[in-house]
């Protein structure tokens, strides 16, 4: 469509019109203005959207980025060329999928009230996110200019024709941001860090391939907590983490380290033996994957102060959660975990120290009395400083600790413990707005204090504490902000070091088993390829499905629909993948528990003759149960098969104290509520004769003022 011109701007022109003589020549005018405009609106059109590129080949580490000069509104602004050698190749009240976008701060000149606004629903497809500027085909903001003037980095078409992609309705949050936007913080053209690659790509609908930021760490949590898959199986798991784009291992080995002396009782009976360690060492090491242990030093420390021995350490006597920073004793035994660990991880370059959720704090004795002088957060400040000093002076390690114990602090209190120069942070939070929780203002004070920092996103183990597959599309979500966020903030640091891809198998030591390694491997592999490429689209479709060693089938010419399909349960059916059984079991486990609850709800609470109100009084109609208990035979064996499943696909990853603990956490408990089914069923069924009505009125109700009227019932 083209645009009207002002009419002030018109007005001129049109009184030639008055004069025959100049009527020829007002025509002729007139309509090159028109094509001017035309062709103004074109270029306009082209330069928000598809900038004009020269790509160059680059090669860095094992891949082929692009190096990218660009000009953009008449004048030729570096857009890239900067690259980077890659190493190789996890409650309901996170609000990831509440249908809402994550609010960006508007760039200069546009009103911050107009801009920060919530989006509806129906802006999110195939699990990508809608810029918020986005109105139909246009890309003008709220106050009618296109809010992103520099230069954008563009995909290629694949072929050697100078077109590009139209824009797509369903466009990434914020994809072209970082690329093309002007810096929020000071109003000069965005450029890339260095040591940041970008990738090229073709746009498909639905999805975009504008490239963001490419973080150069990309790590993926393995949470060991009480279930350590067998090492069998992650050297199968290994090579496929390579080919994705991971560059190294954050390892939480929790209770299934080796512990030795004072340190042995807080190994689980199943740990893992100093030759197990020894050798995801040595297979990490040939698949090129740094390795970075984690180490609980203050919160999160159930695994060793629920032990007697070390109870006199809690910060709170009856809850074994944090350790009481004003006890010496807390500190040797600290020492003597980071000794025994760093001893079992020679040459690392990071450990991390964990510091996160430490909610008790300032509450014994001891700390309430330098309470007197201290805050709380001198505290927490001064403890890991201390633990952090450790670990540099003794082995020359940086540490790393998670930061959301930091957000509420100021610059001046954290250079005062030095902070900056002792640790770096991991940023981490698992939902689309990130900003929503880390606001400006934080990324400002870190900005100032710290010089390296690191992200933290999720693959699995962070939308619900007893799922057993995790729902891709909320991860993506997650991830895709993340890449925003990093690109948009990476300037105020000397260095962003890179993103850890958490995968959590339990919410804390005293919780049951959430989603298990091989169940999040789809999600894993989805969520690292968007990382290690800088976007999500299908032009790394082939990649994802070689990856995961998928058959060569018509199924696998099309990209993944996270909407139809939001486990991938349908698209992953036909691939290979380390633990690939155990990851179909899942399906054939929520197929079997809905058929179940479904069962015993239409039974027991839709049906009137096994309510609990029948079962108190003894009180039901035998046909009508023998009638619910002529389909109980198609619900047990399906249970029972379901065991069996279970039992055979977990033995391939994990050991038998694992395949217990899963199995009595998700399959057990229909099984033993069929059972309590059957044996109510047959009870009701024995009564040989029923009293008169009114049934005698429920005891506990009296207390409510309910019971046996006094007078007859029929006189009322």
């Amino acid at each position: 469509m083209i645009r009207r011109p002002p009419r002030s701007t018109l007005f001129p022109y049109t009184t030639l019109f008055r004069s025959r003589k100049s009527g020829a020549l007002a025509l002729v005018m007139t309509l090159t203005i028109l094509l001017l405009f035309v062709q103004y609106n074109s270029v306009q059109h082209d330069d928000r959207e598809h900038t004009l590129i020269q790509v160059k080949n680059v090669v860095i580490g094992h891949r082929t980025f692009q190096s990218i000069d660009s000009k953009a509104n008449g004048s030729d602004k570096e857009a890239g060329g900067g690259g980077h050698s890659a190493v190789g190749a996890e409650s309901d009240g996170v609000d990831g999928d509440n249908g809402q976008e994550p609010q960006r701060p508007p760039p200069p000149g546009i009103d911050t009230n107009r801009f920060m606004r919530n989006h509806n629903q129906d802006q999110h497809a195939f699990g990508v996110l809608k810029p918020p500027y986005n109105t139909g085909n246009s890309d003008k903001g709220p106050n009618g200019r296109a809010p992103f003037q520099g230069q954008r980095m563009f995909p290629e078409t694949g072929d050697n024709r100078n077109s590009y992609a139209k824009p797509s309705p369903f466009s990434l949050s914020g994809v072209g941001n970082a690329i093309s936007a002007f810096d929020n913080r000071a109003n000069v053209p965005f450029r890339p860090a260095e040591g940041v690659g970008f990738y090229v790509g073709e746009q498909y609908s639905g999805m975009s391939s504008r490239p963001l930021y490419v973080p150069k760490q990309r790590l993926l949590h393995l949470d060991l907590k009480g279930a350590p898959p067998k090492v069998s199986y992650l050297k199968k798991l290994f090579p496929l983490l390579k080919q994705l784009g991971t560059t190294g291992l954050l390892i939480e080995y929790e209770d299934m380290f080796p512990y030795e002396g004072d340190l042995a009782p807080v190994a689980a009976k199943n740990h893992y033996s100093k030759e197990d360690v020894r050798n995801i060492l040595q297979m990490s090491k040939e698949n090129n994957l740094d390795v970075i242990p984690l180490i609980q030093t203050f919160g999160h420390a159930g695994f060793i102060l629920k032990h007697r021995d070390f109870g006199h350490l809690r910060e709170v006597p009856n809850i074994p959660q944090a350790f009481c920073p004003s006890n010496n004793e807390s500190m040797m035994l600290i020492e003597d975990m980071i000794d025994q660990v760093v001893a079992m991880h020679p040459g690392i370059r990071w450990l991390h120290i964990g510091c996160d959720e430490v909610f008790q704090l300032g509450l014994c004795p001891k700390c309430m009395m330098r309470s007197m002088t201290q805050s709380r957060d001198d505290l927490f400040l001064s403890h890991v400083s201390r633990v952090a000093s450790y670990v540099r002076e003794r082995y020359n390690v940086i540490p790393i600790i998670w930061d959301d114990m930091l957000h509420h602090l100021t610059a001046e209190m954290l250079k005062h413990y030095n902070l900056g120069n002792l640790v770096e942070i991991m940023i981490w939070t698992y939902v689309q707005d990130v900003y929503r929780f880390i606001p400006h203002d934080v990324w400002a004070m870190y900005g100032e204090v710290f010089p390296y920092v690191w992200s933290a996103s999720a693959f699995k183990g962070a939308f619900g504490e007893t799922l057993s597959v995790p729902p891709v599309k909320p991860h993506l979500e997650n991830n895709l902000a993340w890449l925003e966020v990093m690109s948009k903030e990476h300037g105020r640091f000397r260095e962003f070091r890179g993103i850890a891809l958490t995968g959590w198998q339990r919410y804390d030591h005293f919780a049951t088993l959430c989603e298990l390694l091989p169940a999040g491997i789809p999600s894993a592999a989805l969520n690292m390829l968007t990382l290690s490429h800088g976007y999500y689209n299908e032009t790394w479709m082939q990649k994802l499905y070689e990856s995961l060693q998928c058959m060569k089938s018509p199924k696998y010419s099309t990209f993944v629909n996270l909407d139809v399909d939001p486990y991938l349960w349908d698209k992953m059916s036909w691939c290979f993948f380390p633990g690939l059984a155990f990851f179909k079991m899942t399906e054939r486990l929520d197929g079997v528990r809905k058929s179940v609850l479904q069962f015993l709800q239409d039974e027991t609470v839709k049906k009137a003759w096994l309510t609990e109100y029948n079962v108190r009084h003894n009180y039901s109609s035998v046909s009508r149960i023998d009638a619910s208990l002529s389909n109980f035979p198609f619900q047990y064996p399906d249970v029972e098969t379901l065991i069996r499943n279970a039992r055979d696909t977990l033995r391939e990853v994990f050991d038998e104290y694992t395949v217990a603990e899963w199995i009595e956490q998700n399959v057990y408990p229909m099984l033993r509520k069929l059972d309590l089914f059957r044996q109510t069923a047959e009870s009701l069924k024995k009564a040989a004769a029923w009293p008169v009505r009114p049934l005698d009125p429920l005891p506990e109700l009296q207390k409510y003022g309910i019971g046996i009227p006094t007078d007859n019932p029929r006189n009322v």
